[in-house]
């Protein structure tokens, strides 16, 4: 490169090598960047992420799910001079946008509702290339995000393929569809990298939402090289199984159980934690007696060898009637419970319940209610019954967050409203349509939001916040001191982690449904968020919204 750019400033007039001079001087400075960027993290980057602020290549931060970063420059006697770095608006203007922004090597990867993707100049915010894609939707289109592995980036769609493309260029490598039935089942997750530390296989990791569609839920391992099944381990057990007898009849054939968000990884162990989505049909428990596993539960999964093996499973709501899916990814942490220092993995439910296992175990340590609750015990009827939260209540798809250094749990969690349950007396499977047996409930109330601190050490709560509005946007903590948050009103919250002061608070304009991040570029630390259209699963939304954007905030001078 500088042999040609010597032979250039030599042979042309002096005049005329001004616009090569300028051009190579923009690639030499981009060489760098695009050159690591093309090539993606090494294996190490991935086993090291939790401690490294320079770059956030797995969606929640690190294989343990928890949102924590070690950064330190905004602390909480300065977050007060946020403002915004930069804005970047996506043109895909017509869904939820709940993407969790990947960065590396200083470019950010983003997703839109209808799964195009961008590749944009973290510090700056410049578009560097989009690659757009129109995908049937089943029933609502939403992508939260890609993954990055061997030079390429990874994304899930909402109508069941699974698409490579190139870092550097965005162009299309491979596409594949990852599904079984296209007609009941689509992506919503952004895929895990994996490499299996046993048989040194990579691997990207996925589970399919179908669930509420009359499919059979089940993550699945694909080859990054040409996405080639690896394997896949199906959440409802078929015949010879265990656990098949807890579904009456051929219910388990269409029962559902997606996993709809994300997965935690104990690379010691190569155990993968799971969490599941309800049974199905909905709101009608006939169709399928029993308690139906592995329905809204936890499932650990030995992954080190050539096929998944269930280790052990919880399951918190047996023979689910409310929709009440495990929504929250789980999030692996060490920390003081009972005066002991133990090895935990937490999830939470729509219905509102925050729960923490033993994560060698599966044991169920301890249990908090973070949600108005009303009737869970009951079932719906032709009649109808009454049960809060209603379906879009409690413990959402972005969770939340542990503080090593106060043994405190951030969870976001949205109350108030009620539902009036009614169902049918039977069910009917039509390919491309939930598979219910009776509609939605009519809703009751109002929706508000809570930002739930909860002592590991006692199960109760060091403080609450309430919201206005429901609070989906889940959790970002810092070793600062700060905890980061978004409701559906739009608003941006920087809260005191100590005793819940907010400390900081910013309107972007939209919906807040997608998780926080934050990153180091050339030594700056940046906090960032997704806002977007409400979508149609997303109640207590205001009426206007600015449309989907990328806000990327930092210390002002």
């Amino acid at each position: 490169m500088r042999k040609l750019f010597k032979l250039l400033v030599r042979s042309a007039p002096r005049e005329k090598w001004l616009l090569p001079f300028m051009s190579l001087a923009v690639i030499l400075a981009l060489t760098p960047m695009v050159a690591l960027a093309r090539r993606g993290p090494p294996n190490a980057a991935y086993l090291n992420s939790a401690s490294h602020n320079d770059y956030w290549i797995l969606p929640a931060k690190s294989y343990s799910g928890n949102r924590y970063v070690t950064a330190t420059q905004i602390t909480p006697g300065n977050v007060g001079q946020l403002q915004p770095a930069w804005v970047f608006h996506l043109k895909d203007a017509s869904g939820p946008l709940e993407t969790a922004p990947i960065v590396w090597h200083g470019i950010m990867y983003v997703t839109s509702a209808h799964d195009h993707v961008y590749a944009l100049n973290a510090k700056t915010g410049r578009l560097i290339w989009e690659f757009k894609d129109s995908p049937h939707v089943i029933s609502f289109a939403a992508n939260r995000g890609v993954a990055l592995m061997d030079g390429k980036v990874f994304i899930a769609t909402t109508d069941g393929h699974l698409i490579a493309l190139n870092a550097r260029t965005g162009h299309k490598v491979w596409d594949v569809v990852g599904v079984h039935n296209t007609a009941n089942s689509f992506y919503s997750m952004a895929p895990v990298p994996y490499r299996n530390s046993k048989t040194g296989r990579d691997m990207l990791l996925l589970g399919v939402s179908n669930g509420d569609w009359g499919g059979i839920g089940n993550v699945s391992a694909f080859n990054p090289a040409n996405g080639h099944r690896i394997w896949e381990l199906k959440m409802v057990p078929g015949p010879g199984q265990f656990g098949h007898d807890t579904w009456s009849g051929d219910s388990w054939k269409r029962g559902g159980v997606s996993v709809w968000s994300g997965l935690a990884i104990d690379p010691t162990t190569n155990t993968l934690y799971v969490d599941t989505g309800n049974p199905q049909p909905d709101f009608l428990g006939t169709y399928r007696k029993g308690i139906n596993l592995y329905s809204d539960s936890t499932v650990a999964v030995d992954i080190s060898g050539n096929k998944p093996r269930i280790k052990w499973f919880h399951q918190y709501i047996a023979h689910d009637t409310h929709d009440w899916d495990t929504a929250m990814p789980p999030v692996l942490f060490h920390a003081t419970l009972g005066g002991k220092e133990r090895e935990l993995v937490a999830a939470g439910d729509k219905a509102g319940n925050f729960w923490l296992l033993n994560a060698r175990t599966g044991k169920l340590l301890d249990h908090t209610v973070v949600t108005f609750q009303k009737g869970t015990d009951t079932t719906p009827t032709p009649r109808g019954t009454v049960a809060c939260p209603a379906f879009l209540g409690g413990i959402e798809f972005n969770g939340g967050a542990y503080d090593p250094q106060t043994n405190t749990f951030f969870v976001p969690s949205t109350s108030g409203e009620c539902g009036f349950w009614t169902n049918k007396t039977k069910a009917v499977y039509v390919a491309g349509q939930f598979y219910a047996g009776g509609p939605f409930p009519k809703m009751i109330g109002m929706h508000y939001g809570w930002l739930n601190a909860i002592n590991v050490s006692t199960g109760v709560f060091k403080w609450r916040h309430h919201f206005d509005h429901p609070a989906l946007g889940g959790a970002l903590v810092t070793a600062s001191g700060l905890v980061f948050t978004g409701t559906v009103a739009g608003n941006f919250y920087a809260f005191d982690a100590g005793d819940g002061g907010v400390l900081w608070k910013f309107a972007t304009g939209s919906p807040i449904i997608a998780p926080p991040m934050a990153y180091m570029a050339n030594g700056v630390e940046y906090v960032t968020v997704a806002s977007g259209p409400p979508g149609n699963f997303t109640p207590g939304a205001p009426e206007s919204n600015a449309g989907p954007m990328i806000s990327v905030f930092v210390l002002g001078k």
